[in-house]
């Protein structure tokens, strides 16, 4: 399956990167976007996990980048779509699944968790998170 979907051109996810972190300066006088960034997301799972699925394809990478920063979200992971859906840079990744959200929920219902992720084919992928959807008490 090519994954063509869903994909941000890295020199917009750079640009935006740079915007946001301007804003965080000039609004809360502090600049590490990947802290503040992981810090909204932690607190929009903490109101309700399931929110997991907003990030669609970009939530393996995303899981990885908040586990390697503090973050305790479990292991369960696929590596294809982690790989294909990431930035070298964690913020670029934080930054592009934030996309990915705001665009996806303008169109699309809660929980919803089938992507085509390849325009050739008729084949959805499933994004089912055990340790989001059930985690131990």
């Amino acid at each position: 399956m090519a994954y063509t979907e869903y994909k941000f051109d890295q020199d917009t996810i750079e640009a935006l990167v740079e915007q946001r972190a301007a804003a965080l300066r000039a609004n809360r006088g502090f600049s590490n976007l990947l802290a503040f960034g992981l810090g909204v997301v932690a607190e929009r799972l903490g109101k309700d996990r399931r929110r997991y699925r907003d990030y669609g394809p970009w939530w393996p990478a995303l899981k990885e980048v908040m586990n390697r920063n503090g973050y305790t979200l479990g292991s369960q992971t696929d590596p294809l779509i982690a790989k294909t859906y990431r930035f070298d840079d964690d913020v670029a990744t934080l930054i592009a699944a934030d996309e990915f959200r705001t665009a996806y929920l303008k169109t699309n219902v809660i929980y919803a968790n089938q992507f085509l992720l390849d325009a050739a084919s008729p084949d959805f992928w499933t994004l089912f998170d055990t340790d989001m959807e059930f985690p131990a008490a």
